[in-house]
């Protein structure tokens, strides 16, 4: 009674401008909640896994650091080619205490020897030193060769992390596809077998069948929902992957735009060997590598030559204030005469080593024309087997449509239905595996190629 004469106290135009406010506000709530969720199921192509990838896989990151590193490791290389230039202030304090050197007369250390004492004095210093490498024969431009081959290293080796980074993405992408078509194959055959079922327990009440007939069919039943939550549980696991490749926590899931279905017409296999042979960026590191090698070699004939190189300074020095000046400035000129057989040694360890990454590079050739062969072959066999599981599985349909019909008209059995059945969900399964099987095959022959997946 008090809550309806509350009502009947507030006017009516403000009872209705609240409902208006309310409505609103919900309104605009839903529109907010409404939102993020629209942006989220928004199905993401390939291209935008890819981008996602660029921006969230700490690999990449890594990688780019690693080229950062070596561009300021070939900056410390060049530095012999330019001037130095240091700045220099000391303040020691220091007692009178002499002491003979060798090489000073008797008579000059008596009549310098007051005895020793605690008498100090400060002495002062601050000056500019300035050094120019004018040649060291090779040291330093075999230092910069190295420099330069191992930028180029980190650099391919860059490219490398970004094409197997983005492959891992592909097949993730393509594992939740064709586990998504998994559990609706899965789901089909549920409810078919739930159909089955149905109409044999209606033919079991009229005295038609046995009831072995509706045991063995509810036994078929269950290995369809056992087979459908394995498929769900796969579609998880895919979600994850998928998720990890592009560097997002792995509770994400994603609504993808099918693609599963495409195939592209392969290249003969010639291209795709030559496309390996020069755009592998693992095999451009390794030329960079032999590059690098060379650097050594130089660098290490270099110590069998002089080093010639320029100095001066400019000082202020003295035990008290105001200091005195000095310039002074000199050349300098070194040739290593014995080193005890290090530099013979050395040289002979870089020669080897050229050797070597020569011999790597070479077997890395080999090994990388496998790989394509390979990949072409899994890519070839893959496509032929969409063919001829499409063609199966569309015999196993009129195989179990055969089935359904002979067994409703009573001259079929029990067994010649379930195995229709098992024929027909297996051959499902089958064409989404051969898709599945040559996307993956396809990616790996783009990748061994040297191509960028997202071309």
């Amino acid at each position: 009674m008090f809550v309806r004469e509350f009502k009947a106290s507030i006017p009516m135009r403000q009872r209705k401008q609240n409902l208006w406010a309310g409505f609103v506000a919900l309104a605009a709530l839903a529109l907010m909640m409404a939102s993020p969720a629209a942006a989220q199921d928004k199905p993401l192509s390939l291209a935008d896994c890819y981008r996602l990838a660029e921006q969230n896989q700490p690999d990449f990151a890594t990688a780019e650091a690693e080229v950062h590193v070596a561009e300021a490791h070939l900056k410390e290389r060049r530095s012999p080619y330019f001037p130095h230039l240091s700045f220099g202030a000391t303040h020691n304090q220091q007692t009178y205490n002499y002491a003979g050197l060798p090489g000073t007369s008797p008579t000059t250390a008596a009549g310098s020897f007051n005895g020793e004492h605690w008498s100090n004095s400060p002495y002062y210093y601050t000056g500019l030193t300035f050094s120019q490498n004018i040649y060291d024969f090779g040291l330093t431009r075999g230092s910069v060769e190295r420099g330069k081959a191992e930028l180029a290293q980190a650099q391919d080796n860059r490219d490398r992390v970004r094409q197997q980074t983005l492959l891992n993405v592909r097949n993730g992408y393509f594992s939740v596809l064709a586990a998504q078509q998994l559990v609706q194959v899965r789901q089909t055959t549920v409810q078919d077998q739930s159909k089955h079922l149905e109409q044999i327990n209606a033919f079991f009440e009229v005295g038609r069948v046995p009831k072995i007939d509706v045991t063995r069919q509810e036994v078929q039943l269950a290995n369809a929902q056992l087979d459908l939550v394995q498929a769900q549980s796969d579609l998880t696991v895919a979600q994850a992957a998928l998720a990890t490749a592009i560097g997002l926590p792995v509770k994400n899931t994603f609504t993808l735009v099918d693609v599963l279905n495409e195939a592209l017409a392969l290249d003969p296999v010639d291209g795709y060997l030559t496309d390996a042979r020069t755009l592998r960026p693992d095999l451009r590191a390794l030329r960079e590598a032999v590059k690098a090698a060379e650097g050594d070699i130089v660098s290490a004939r270099s110590n069998f030559k002089p080093r010639l190189n320029f100095s001066s300074f400019a000082d202020f020095q003295n035990l008290k204030f105001p200091l005195i000046w000095n310039v002074g400035f000199g050349e300098s000129l070194l040739q290593p005469l014995l080193t005890g057989g290090f530099n013979r040694a050395f040289l002979n360890e870089t020669e080897q080593a050229k050797s070597a990454v020569e011999s790597n590079l070479k077997s890395a050739q080999l090994q990388v024309d496998r790989e394509v062969y390979t990949d072409y072959a899994n890519t070839t066999v893959s496509q032929q087997q969409i063919d001829l599981a499409t063609k199966a599985d569309s015999e196993a349909r009129e195989n179990l449509a055969f089935a359904e019909g002979r067994y409703s008209a009573g001259v079929g059995n029990i067994i010649e239905l379930t195995d229709a059945e098992l024929l027909a969900a297996t051959a499902g399964a089958q064409v989404v595996t051969a898709r599945y099987n040559y996307q993956i095959a396809y990616g790996q022959l783009e990748v061994a190629a040297g191509k960028d997946p997202s071309d």
